[in-house]
């Protein structure tokens, strides 16, 4: 049986068209809404009488933990890479993902494709509900696998498991992003995952698309090399930064910018994986050192 195998399918689209905002009288217990024609839909915490205005009670007292019944669900659409937002003089607050047309709109924020398009956790479809201490341990004998056939440090592993699914295998994120390692359908087929669900082939279709990554952005030459010899590469903080964006907003993202993207989704993603990263490092480096320091015969 080979060592190394390594998904399945989902399809992923994505938000809305444009969310108008009202912001007034912030200690009412009430909130009117209306849907426009064109699609707009408007709040107001200030009682509105006009025609197409609807009392929401109850929308304050709503945790954030809870779903209202009066949640909007917005129409799906192909996702924009920026969202606008403008203040009118009124006080009235928007907010759009489509190109806006007149004055005074500026960038709120940038988000990518994919996975680069959604934050991970209350947004996921099937949400992370493993808490027992004992996933952390789990799949150490895949983890440690992956690495003996594409190089991938556990720790980073780890760390990406860590961030993408709290190291459980059922989370399916908004966009169709899917088990420990969070992999695209699309991924998990190049990758040659046949059933993601498989806590094994996930690891080994993530780890591989990680090495993917790794040849494609690492070309710093590891120290020792020598002349006449096959030089052997390895990341530098820099590339490591590109491999982490390029799993998670993709490659063309990364190409398309020269490195880690202008997504804030992204940028919080790598900052995470990376800091998780050298966490685990420390924790390998010190049980490392004490399984050394204990002698032989009582082991």
């Amino acid at each position: 049986m080979s060592l190394c195998y390594d998904h399945s399918r989902m399809s992923h689209r994505l938000l809305p068209l444009l969310v108008v905002l009202l912001l007034a009288f912030p200690g009412e217990a009430k909130v009117w809404r209306r849907a426009r024609g064109d699609g707009t839909v408007e709040f107001s915490s200030a009682p509105r009488t006009n025609k197409g205005w609807n009392a929401m009670s109850g929308f304050d007292r709503v945790s954030p933990n809870e779903t209202p019944s009066s949640t909007i669900t917005l129409p799906k659409a192909r996702p924009a890479n920026v969202v606008w937002t403008r203040e009118r003089d009124d006080g009235t607050v928007e907010f759009t993902n489509l190109q806006p047309v007149g004055k005074k709109w500026k960038v709120l924020f940038k988000y990518g494709p994919g996975k680069a398009s959604t934050t991970r956790g209350r947004t996921d479809l099937v949400p992370a509900r493993d808490t027992s201490a004992a996933r952390y341990t789990r799949y150490n004998d895949h983890i440690r696998d992956q690495q003996a056939c594409y190089g991938i440090p556990q720790a980073l592993v780890r760390a990406v498991i860590r961030t993408e699914s709290d190291f459980d295998p059922h989370v399916v994120s908004r966009v169709g992003a899917q088990g420990l390692m969070q992999l695209m359908p699309a991924t998990a087929r190049a990758m040659g995952v046949t059933n993601v669900w498989d806590p094994r082939q996930n690891i080994m279709g993530g780890s591989r698309y990680l090495q993917v990554l790794a040849k494609r952005y690492c070309h710093t030459p590891a120290l020792g090399n020598s002349a006449g010899r096959t030089a052997s590469l390895v990341c530098s903080l820099d590339e490591k930064i590109k491999v982490l964006s390029g799993y998670h907003a993709g490659p063309g993202a990364v190409d398309k910018y020269g490195g880690m993207p202008p997504y804030e989704t992204t940028r919080a993603y790598v900052s995470t994986v990376l800091q998780r990263y050298e966490e685990y490092r420390r924790r390998e480096s010190a049980l490392s050192e004490w399984s050394e320091s204990v002698p032989h015969n009582h082991r």
